[in-house]
């Protein structure tokens, strides 16, 4: 019993390291690019494949082992980087990387390796086919080498404090633009490397679970049919035209893009913008926001003020919203449903409506708080199916703890046992 009981245990910490080392596994992109083309033959990496690090040193050894002389390796090394960093667009579509876009069309070849573990050990092995280690101070001021044969790790600083991510990146970008193109003009082989020691989109365990938090429209990208109010500290997205309805008379409201104004005082800050009808009519809106004097370190938006924009009428109907609208200052607010303002008469509704006041940069939204309540449909349905699979397990569990075994059995050398019908 005992050592049946041993090899139980020994098995569940076997299985216990083997979960743990699949998951800790800090997997990064890696980007390869050549100035020159060795040879004729080209290696080819699969799409979407997961390196190991043996595998990514195989890999780049191959490649280097195609160039007759070697080759000058430039490795320029982020702190933390993933696959999404290099995905990321701006509401001008502009990436954070302008110069590794340039890079694709024309390098000699470049290669894109979604997912690494622990690239930078595996580089470190070209110790052992004779190549240098030099690690750069200052990019500027560096000495290239004369010889080949030599890996020169740039590494890249992270952000300032006045700095969000992709600007950093941007200039992270321009740092490489420099010193891959100071390298090539004095040397003809170089290879350049651009990838991270950390994955930067893995959630830390310790990080507070936030209430009705959703990760959505990181950015809103406009287009004809939207709605887009951007100043220097707010920023108003809505997926289609706000529909303006007065007196039962619907129209959508067209955005005049020379139109939008702000407010700011201590008490609040606002937006205004004026609309085109459908009839020759232009309407004035004013998204009124305030910071929560209930819960410091909320903003909310209270009312959004309608008026016409004519020297006959100077009347403002006050619209509020059906339900409240109120986020953490440094989160947006987000409503998949459509969100509708109420006054007299009037009646404003905007769909896929997202809001953010109080921003440093206006460029993107910040992490969506949203108007959906935490425990949805699908959230309930699934804690129900949970549920029974769970009382089936118990019940399963109590019936095979209740299965009583004999205490007696028969010794063919002693007295058969006899049990009686009352028994």
């Amino acid at each position: 019993m005992a050592a049946r009981r041993f090899g139980f245990e020994i098995l569940f910490c076997c299985f216990v390291l083997l979960v743990s080392g699949s998951y800790g596994a800090d997997f990064v992109p890696v980007f390869v690019w050549e100035s020159s083309k060795p040879t004729d033959v080209k290696i080819t990496s699969p799409a979407l494949k997961k390196y190991s690090t043996d595998e990514f040193a195989d890999f780049f050894v191959n490649k280097l082992s195609l160039f007759s002389k070697k080759p000058l390796v430039v490795v320029f090394t982020e702190e933390n980087l993933s696959v999404e960093d290099f995905s990321w667009q701006d509401l001008t579509e502009s990436s954070a990387f302008p110069y590794l876009e340039s890079v694709i069309t024309r390098a000699a070849n470049v290669d894109f390796l979604p997912s690494v573990d622990n690239p930078i050990r595996a580089l470190r092995r070209l110790d052992k086919l004779g190549y240098k280690w030099q690690t750069v101070q200052d990019p500027d001021t560096m000495t290239v080498p004369e010889l080949g044969g030599v890996v020169m790790e740039v590494k890249l600083e992270d952000a300032k404090g006045d700095e969000d991510r992709p600007d950093f990146l941007r200039r992270h970008d321009k740092i490489i633009s420099r010193v891959y193109s100071r390298l090539v003009s004095q040397r003809d082989n170089v290879v350049g490397v651009y990838t991270g020691r950390f994955n930067s989109w893995i959630e830390p365990e310790n990080e507070p679970v936030l209430h009705r938090v959703r990760r959505l429209l990181a950015e809103s990208t406009p287009n004809a049919t939207s709605l887009l109010l951007n100043t220097s500290n707010t920023l108003i997205y809505a997926s289609n035209k706000p529909n303006l309805t007065v007196s039962g008379v619907s129209s959508n409201l067209t955005l005049l893009q020379t139109s939008v104004t702000k407010k700011e005082t201590a008490t609040f800050q606002s937006a205004r913008a004026k609309f085109s009808t459908n009839s020759s009519d232009q309407i004035i809106l004013e998204f009124f926001f305030y910071n929560s004097t209930s819960s410091t370190g909320y903003w909310s938006l209270e009312n959004v003020t309608y008026s016409v924009n004519s020297p006959n009428r100077t009347d403002e109907i006050p619209l509020t919203p059906e339900f409240s609208i109120i986020a953490p200052v440094t989160f947006s607010y987000h409503c998949s449903s459509k969100t509708v303002f109420q006054g007299t008469n009037v009646t404003l509704t905007l769909e896929n409506f997202q809001a953010q006041p109080y921003m440093v940069k206006s460029a993107a939204f910040g992490d969506a708080y949203n108007c959906e309540l935490f425990f949805t449909p699908p959230i309930w349905s699934g804690i129900f199916v949970t549920s029974i699979l769970a009382l089936i397990m118990i019940w399963g569990l109590v019936m095979i703890m209740d299965i009583r075994t004999m205490d007696q059995f028969d010794d063919p050398k002693g007295k058969t046992i006899t049990v009686n019908v009352a028994e």
